[in-house]
């Protein structure tokens, strides 16, 4: 694209040319086209790997579908990667609303374009997905007063603070924050769920919930991940909560990470709400074809305490590989996981996580990533031995130069509830999930969500309000669940 004066980036007619580009590229056809675009300004930004200068370029749009899209299908191309390609938030794409969109419906976007300076010219670059505002940590901490006063005497006062105290205290009153609001939350105006890691793939989605000027809320607070947001319902810590299905169903079982505390007897299920394919990622120069090939490799498995860790292990078992034939490579988180593959510290890093996953998409910008497919024996393997895990194929074109589909397994991100919790509470969250509250403006993320797939995976007891709800609308159940433990 020429360059225009000073100007950064194309002229309008150049940057609706490149978004039109980009979407053909991600769907690979004329599914959504660009009806108008105004251009809305540009910055600068940092230099571009290798030298040169970039910048980023915004603009409104109005697209209309060409043909019939469903973003809540699962083995279709997620939503989240529109909102990638048009470089939108998941709150600056408006239009997407529950079940099947038909020809001739109408989007809406706030997007951007990331250009690249060539010469004479402006290059669109490969645009790092769109993240979502950081979630904020709110609460009333409901304190005494005298607690309030020691806890700012510890900050305020005590000699020789530094950086490295001041974390520990910031870590410990964000814990005690977040378990204040689990606790205190009963439903009146909306409802609390135990999520994961602030950032994570199960904070966006939750926030992706909260429709907008809706009256009734939904809030999250950060955790470690599924094992312990279990065992956070089974003791009452928390009344609803994101977990892995395979996860939920070791948990009511008394299986793998839950052996030492035997079932959890309050654990119910309320619905499956996105598939999280289990990702086994190499870099592209790497000689590791297969699951099977990663023995003796670095392996980063997941932290302690999360889903993808317990579901990791189980993967590469089912390829032959227990403990001692592979070297398990710690992270902090799954990022830093992708850090230390990219720069060739690790060889593999296996993730549970929702597709597309948008660091794995940044990171393969720079450092080529590929998927490894799981073997088809050790597919069924699985499957008949691992509740939960449901078959999935990553559609292609969900990561870049990723020409086909991948074959994998995938657990469902499943809300669960405590059994105590009235049958009355549990009904108002599903109506808010499934019905009027998100229909009409959901977050990109929550247009995933289907009522029809909504028991995809779920293996535990169904809460009894659950159940009332599915059975009134005749939603599939997969399988009967299995009784709770006495």
């Amino acid at each position: 694209m020429a360059l225009a004066g000073c100007a950064r980036g194309p002229d309008q007619a150049g940057l609706e040319r490149d978004v039109q580009a980009q979407l053909d590229t991600l769907f690979g056809s004329r599914m959504l086209e660009v009806k108008s675009l105004n251009r809305q300004g540009s910055a600068p930004l940092a230099g571009a790997k290798g030298g040169g200068s970039q910048a980023i370029v915004y603009y409104n749009a109005v697209l209309e579908f060409t043909a019939p899209y469903d973003p809540s299908d699962w083995s279709g191309l997620s939503p989240e990667l529109i909102a990638n390609a048009l470089g939108a938030t998941d709150e600056g794409v408006i239009g997407l609303g529950a079940g099947r969109i038909a020809a001739g419906s109408e989007l809406r976007a706030y997007g951007s374009m990331v250009y690249r300076r060539a010469g004479d010219a402006w290059q669109p670059s490969l645009l790092p997905p769109a993240t979502s505002k950081p979630v904020a940590a709110t609460g009333r901490a409901i304190k005494s007063s005298d607690l309030i006063e020691r806890l700012a005497t510890i900050v305020n006062t005590t000699p020789g603070l530094h950086d490295a105290d001041d974390a520990i205290v910031a870590e410990e009153l964000d814990r005690a924050l977040q378990n204040i609001k689990l606790r205190l939350n009963r439903g009146e105006q909306g409802f609390v769920v135990a999520s994961g890691p602030a950032g994570g793939e199960y904070a966006r989605f939750v926030e992706s919930l909260r429709p907008r000027a809706a009256a009734w809320s939904v809030t999250q607070a950060n955790t470690q991940g599924s094992v312990t947001n279990a065992l956070m319902i089974d003791s009452g810590e928390a009344r609803f909560a994101l977990v892995q299905s395979d996860v939920a169903a070791a948990a009511v079982t008394g299986q793998d990470a839950f052996a030492s505390h035997g079932p959890l007897r309050h654990v119910r299920g309320v619905a499956a709400l996105f598939p999280e394919p289990v990702h086994v990622v190499v870099r592209a120069d790497s000689e590791i074809a297969s699951v099977a090939g990663l023995r003796g490799a670095r392996v980063a498995v997941g932290s302690r305490g999360s889903g993808t860790r317990q579901t990791a292990l189980q993967v590469l078992s089912a390829h032959g590989l227990e403990h001692g034939d592979y070297v398990i490579a710690d992270a902090r988180s799954p990022d830093e996981a992708l850090q230390l593959l990219a720069a060739g510290r690790i060889d593999a890093v296996i993730e549970v996580i929702s597709a597309p996953w948008r660091q794995l998409a940044v990171v393969s910008a720079q450092t080529p990533m590929i998927l490894l497919p799981l073997d088809p024996d050790a597919m069924t393997r699985l499957a008949e031995s691992v509740p939960g895990l449901v078959p999935l194929t990553i559609s292609q074109r969900t990561y870049a130069a990723q020409e086909s589909g991948v074959p994998t397994l995938a657990a469902t991100a499943l809300l669960v509830v405590r059994s105590s919790v009235p049958d009355a509470a549990v009904k108002q969250v599903l109506e808010f999930l499934f019905e009027g509250g998100l229909a009409v403006d959901r977050g990109v993320s929550a247009s995933r969500l289907s009522r029809e797939r909504a028991l995809s995976g779920v293996t535990i007891p169904l809460h009894d309000g659950a159940a009332e709800y599915f059975a009134a609308t005749k939603s599939p159940v997969s399988s009967a669940p299995p009784e709770p433990a006495p």
